[in-house]
């Protein structure tokens, strides 16, 4: 299953090493000039103040799955998954394989902080071992429950890239909220350009080419260069911490703007509704979209966000003992 236990992005060209996040420009640059050119137009628009970077909820738990999660942590999604029905989800596939890497999911919550779960595919343990079984487990609650799955063009095509991993050991069985095609019955939009035009914010889309198989999670290890000490290391080690935390930025954000849409669409709805929420319109084809009115909702908690698995301990304790207190890069 796992086609490489090796970093794809710990890499090393033989005789210079190319930082991984230069790989990523040098590929969009070469596949998607087009594209580059749009990147650099909504950055300059937020350099003007004409758009504002992405705003993801201020809190928000994330959790990886894959070979080193913990089985107590998805025994505690395994029990929230138990009383979620709505959930937004995303993929990644790597650039360079084409394979699938991520499955990113986020369970929504009307009064309680959202859930992100970003499941490493290329990363997971063996089938027949007790971790597996808790993780199919997870993923059958979620993907085959009839629960309201929301997502930026079809949910069952997205999920059946992932059918050979063995993650539902049922068919799936969702009610499927395609927002891509709720919004523009007649032409598929770009997320990137709806989110600009509905919220006037600028959604990153520069780690579409990325190297997603590479091992996101610190605590897979995948970002230690081996065989290098020093100065040397210590920027290798900057520079892929870095890279991860852009992907990690990407995957996360990717759903909440699905998420976003939803609300605003007033296609979200929960038994009870908070007395606090906030209505606004959204477009001029509300017959198109059936909705039941030019109402929509827009919810934005504030909380602080908490991310989980971001740690050094594998740096400092299984190689080398340096002690190297390095800064993850954070992208605007």
């Amino acid at each position: 299953m796992n086609f490489s236990r090796k970093s794809l992005c710990s890499a090393q060209v033989r005789h210079r090493y190319v930082p991984p996040y230069e790989r990523l420009l040098r590929i969009n640059q070469a596949w998607k000039s087009k594209k580059v050119k749009l990147e650099d137009e909504l950055q300059e628009a937020c350099r003007q103040g004409t758009l504002i970077p992405f705003q993801q909820p201020k809190n928000y738990q994330c959790y990886y799955i894959h070979e080193r999660t913990d089985m107590l942590i998805i025994d505690e999604l395994i029990d929230q998954a138990k009383i979620t029905k709505h959930y937004s989800i995303d993929t990644e596939d790597d650039a360079l394989t084409h394979k699938p890497a991520t499955l990113q999911v986020e369970y929504i919550h009307h009064d309680l902080s959202s859930i992100i779960i970003i499941i490493e595919v290329q990363y997971l343990p063996s089938l027949t071992s007790p971790l597996f079984k808790k993780i199919q487990q997870l993923c059958t609650i979620i993907f085959t429950s009839n629960n309201y799955i929301y997502s930026w063009s079809s949910a069952l095509q997205e999920l059946s890239k992932f059918q050979p991993f063995q993650l539902f050991n049922t068919n799936i069985t969702i009610t499927e909220k395609d927002i891509q095609y709720l919004y523009d019955r007649h032409e598929k939009q770009l997320l990137q350009m709806t989110i600009k035009y509905e919220f006037q914010e600028y959604l990153n889309k520069i780690a579409t080419l990325a190297e997603w198989a590479c091992g996101v999670d610190l605590m897979l290890g995948t970002y230690l260069p081996l065989d290098i000490i020093g100065r040397e290391r210590t920027y290798r080690l900057h520079e892929e911490k870095k890279y991860r935390s852009i992907l990690q930025e990407y995957a996360i954000n990717d759903v909440f703007a699905v998420t976003k849409l939803a609300y605003k669409m007033n296609l979200i709805k929960f038994t009870t509704l908070p007395s606090t929420i906030q209505y606004e319109e959204i477009s001029d084809d509300e017959d198109e979209l059936q909705m039941q009115s030019e109402l929509s909702i827009n919810i934005e908690p504030q909380y602080e966000e908490l991310i989980v698995h971001v740690t050094d301990e594998l740096e400092e304790n299984e190689l080398f003992q340096q002690q190297e207190d390095i800064e993850v890069f954070q992208p605007n």
